[in-house]
């Protein structure tokens, strides 16, 4: 194949073609770098770039290109964390899941755009399918980057919507395990208990693959049931949400009927309280890993995040009832997912809104990240003004291999890109 068109490639195909001959064992790597300096400059995705390194000849992920989000550190490259208060900065060695990519034979392009240590304040990133959307935080230069089709995979975190909105908003497949089930060892930390590691790809089958190299071992996966059971719920935020949305789920759920046990849900109206619960217990966390940064460069803080430290030591006496509260949510939430392979619901409220000064609502994200499940986003709609929305598939805690596999064969059905 012409080496131009590798920057099409999935990862999994990436693999086959370079294992086959037909494609030099670094040419996907030069054409994503071809196709980052023809489109970054419109879209900015990438923060800066790795030195062009010899690409690693064994491993599961063998030339491939993969961008990493810039609160995720990596050996002698810069990682600012979104933020002036570590301009310059060059840590001294990796965080655990680049030090698993590199291992497994991955090449790191460069750091993708995050927002502000992955809070709310946006930087300049923009939407692929419309660069006068928001491509979604706090992962927002990961997304647009693999939308693009400046790599076929790239890192993200999520501790409230910050990978499955981004993956909705832009188009493509998102991850973000169960909490848990990723080391964020060398992850700047938002909020401690919440923190998870994400990943987005082109192809379902390439979500699958990154969970082989990062995911701690879990529980042995059970295979996947001859007709999957899949709850399409309702929720309390459904009010807030777009027709595009509610027609995504539609979609899946007539396109799905044929092969799988479509149950319809309606989750209590307990879950109603989470996104509150969840804005109890951020706050708190992130004051107290932004503590020292508040005090001595509290000039070089957004008045975002200032007010986001501030809240948090407001908060600190309800802390600990706070955590009761989400420990028994997820043990209720456990019950009522026992029965089914997956929910199934939007993954955002609807398309990327227009305008730079916002990431968007993260309503759909915010209780499951509480929750701490894990979910995956598929581009399976399309809103007004050929905007993408997602799908969200949601799993047991601690069996991400399963929902992976899950996602993998509804892709199939969906018509949506497997490998």
């Amino acid at each position: 194949m012409r080496s131009g068109d590798a920057a099409g490639l999935s990862a999994t195909r990436a693999r086959r073609v370079i294992a086959a001959g037909e494609l030099a064992q670094d040419a996907l790597s030069r054409a994503c770098r071809s196709r980052i300096a023809e489109r970054d400059g419109t879209i900015g995705a990438f923060a800066r770039l790795a030195p062009e390194d010899p690409p690693a000849k064994l491993g599961a992920l063998a030339g491939v290109p993969v961008a990493v989000k810039d609160i995720v550190d990596t050996a002698g490259l810069g990682t600012e964390y979104g933020s002036a208060v570590f301009a310059g900065h060059v840590p001294d060695r990796d965080a655990d899941c680049v030090r698993r990519l590199r291992e497994a034979g991955a090449t790191i392009l460069g750091k993708t755009v995050t927002t502000e240590f992955a809070h709310v304040t946006p930087k300049a990133t923009r939407n692929p399918r419309d660069p006068a959307r928001t491509p979604g935080g706090s992962s927002s230069g990961s997304a647009a980057a693999v939308a693009d089709f400046m790599a076929p995979l790239a890192i993200g975190t999520q501790t409230g919507g910050s990978v499955i909105r981004p993956a909705s908003f832009c188009g493509v497949f998102g991850f973000k395990s169960s909490i848990g089930r990723t080391d964020t060892t060398g992850v700047h930390e938002l909020a401690r208990s919440l923190d998870t590691v994400g990943w987005f790809a082109r192809a379902a089958s390439d979500l699958r693959l990154l969970c082989s190299v990062l995911l701690d071992h879990g529980r042995v996966p059970a295979p996947l049931r001859a007709r999957p059971r899949l709850a399409f719920v309702t929720t309390p935020y459904d009010s807030r949400a777009e027709a595009s949305a509610k027609a995504a789920c539609a979609l899946a759920r007539l396109a799905l009927s044929a092969a799988a046990d479509v149950v319809p849900v309606a989750l209590p109206a307990s879950y109603g309280a989470l996104e509150a619960l969840h804005r109890r217990i951020v706050p708190v966390e992130a004051s107290r890993a932004f503590r020292r940064y508040y005090d001595e460069h509290g000039d070089k803080l957004s008045p975002a995040l200032r007010e986001f430290v501030e809240l948090g030591r407001a908060c600190e006496k309800d802390y600990a009832a706070a955590l009761a509260e989400a420990e028994a949510a997820r043990r209720a939430f456990d019950a009522d997912i026992e029965r089914f392979d997956a929910f199934v619901l939007p993954a955002a409220l609807g398309k990327a809104p227009v305008g730079l000064e916002t990431t968007g609502d993260a309503a759909y994200s915010l209780f499951l990240s509480l929750l701490g499940p894990p979910c995956a986003s598929l581009p399976v709609g399309e809103g007004p003004a050929g905007m993408p929305v997602g799908v969200q598939f949601v799993g047991a805690r601690g069996r991400d291999e399963e929902l992976l596999d899950l996602v993998v064969w509804a892709a199939e059905r969906l018509g949506l890109p497997v490998d």
